[in-house]
């Protein structure tokens, strides 16, 4: 069946469109406010010394001066002129943008990511409304607006929230896509994968996730159509990435379609310290580094992830029998399952989700997880009312599925569920009104019990409101069958 239903507005989830857009811009202000106070109490006092958020930072200053993509660390730290491709160019871009504006410190780009931060919120809002009506989208953006793990990546300086924004742009378009399949609407949803691939290459993984059902699932376009639509999708791919690979072959021994952090990423997941003990799924540096592994013996950065690729499949082949354990803890810290009070001290100290100066409190962490906590089973709850509804909800399992599968093949950070939690916020916001409803509903029934005859417990709208909405009483939308797509498709 294909999910061409109009969301219904009417009845008690009805507002006007001023009232729902004041609604939604004072949760956007909120939004904004608890961002900055973020940046401006936890984060100013974080130096960049190390780490991607120096990388970007610097990589970008670089890139912004005319010297192109370097390597940061080697120019930098040890003066050292090369070319550096550890993470895909996105993130990089916009900071050097920003740094060629006048917006060039840390806490001034960082202040930038809060309004970003406060877009997706918007888009939040109007994704769930979408799916669910205008509480349900009210109700999401105010979860997105003070959700820890929301705001926390958007003061990090980190490439999650241009990765968050993407992910949000693309499941509105996925379903703009499935209400009525357009040209336009296939473009933006793959555009917006492919800027969240400029910034965390494992989204690409999205169009099979994503776009490959959403296109082939319409049975009402005929198979040459789906084709081209799918083609269109990949050669977006194609020519995004096309001039950042070519730049790569001509700096480079060996082909670098995307980056070289691939082959370090696993080494870190893959060595003694991880395989067991405190560090158990999670990722070591010391894995880089002797007696753990025979270092790499060049120093060119394309040969040297290559050799770190071996190294770390060869580990993992020497332990195969162990790997299923290993994976389950991956994929249990991931979802915070296992061990989630040490995740306390690995976000806080360690991905330094906590701000503030070192040795500081990890409160934002720890109001994460417990937000997490309530959330992460009320999504799933809404999940479920949603598939009851009609409402597809494979979009919405793209990116946990990904998150896991991305955990599972390398370690388990709260930073790689960041396309996830939209689909938390959103799912649980239809969970909440949801259970809201069926409050209101008791209490009501309960109410119009003496109620003079005649009297409807509703205030007077009676069955002269329920005869008008589609299966009224039953809180679904009505599923829509496989009607022929218009024209103009």
């Amino acid at each position: 069946m294909t999910d061409t239903t109009p969301i219904q507005r009417v009845g008690p989830d009805r507002m006007s469109r001023r009232t729902f857009l004041s609604w939604l811009a004072g949760i956007a202000a909120v939004a904004l406010v608890v961002r900055v106070v973020f940046v401006l109490v936890r984060q100013s006092s974080v130096v960049l010394v190390t780490g991607d958020a120096y990388w970007y930072h610097f990589q970008a200053k670089l890139v912004a001066d005319g010297r192109g993509f370097l390597h940061p660390f080697d120019y930098f730290v040890d003066g050292v002129v090369a070319p550096g491709a550890d993470h895909p160019p996105g993130f990089v871009l916009i900071l050097a943008l920003l740094d060629v504006l006048g917006i060039s410190t840390p806490q001034g780009q960082r202040l930038v990511m809060c309004v970003v931060g406060t877009v997706t919120v918007l888009l939040v809002g109007l994704l769930g409304r979408r799916l669910a009506g205008d509480r349900v989208a009210l109700v999401a953006a105010a979860f997105a607006a003070l959700y820890p793990n929301f705001w926390i990546n958007d003061g990090m300086l980190m490439v999650e929230t241009v990765y968050m924004l993407a992910s949000v742009v693309a499941l509105l378009g996925c379903y703009a896509y499935l209400a009525r399949p357009r040209w336009g609407t296939l473009v933006l949803t793959s555009a917006a994968i492919v800027v969240a691939g400029m910034h965390r290459p494992e989204a690409l993984a999205l169009f099979a996730l994503m776009v490959l059902p959403m296109v082939w699932g319409r049975r009402a376009l005929s198979v040459p159509l789906r084709i081209g639509h799918l083609a269109a999708a990949a050669g977006i791919v194609v020519v995004a990435f096309a001039p950042w690979a070519a730049y790569n072959q001509a700096r480079f021994d060996a082909f670098v379609p995307i980056s070289t952090g691939a082959g370090q990423t696993l080494v870190a997941a893959n060595c003694d310290l991880t395989y067991s003990g405190q560090a158990l799924g999670f990722y070591d540096t010391k894995c880089l580094l002797a007696p753990q592994i025979e270092e790499p013996t060049t120093t060119n950065r394309s040969e040297r992830d290559r050799q770190y690729n071996a190294i770390a499949r060869a580990y993992m082949a020497e332990h195969v029998g162990e790997l299923p354990r290993v994976v389950a803890a991956r994929i249990g810290r991931l979802w915070h399952v296992f061990r989630p009070g040490q995740s306390l001290g690995l976000d806080g100290f360690i991905e330094g989700r906590a701000g503030g100066p070192p040795g500081s409190s990890f409160w934002p962490v720890r109001e994460a997880l417990w937000s997490y906590f309530v959330l992460a089973p009320t999504s799933l709850v809404g999940l479920w009312i949603l598939h009851r509804r009609g409402r597809r909800i494979y979009p919405l399992l793209a990116q946990p599925v990904l998150a896991t599968v991305v955990a599972a093949t390398t370690f388990g950070i709260t930073r790689y569920r960041a396309g996830a939690e939209i689909t938390i916020v959103v799912a649980a916001a239809v969970a909440a009104v949801a259970a809201f409803d069926w409050l209101l509903g008791r209490r009501l029934a309960t109410d119009s019990v003496g109620a003079a005859d005649g009297d409807p417990p509703d205030g007077g709208r009676g069955d002269e409101w329920a005869e008008q909405q589609p299966d009224a009483g039953t809180g679904d939308v009505p599923r829509a069958g496989d009607e022929p797509v218009g024209a103009g498709t």
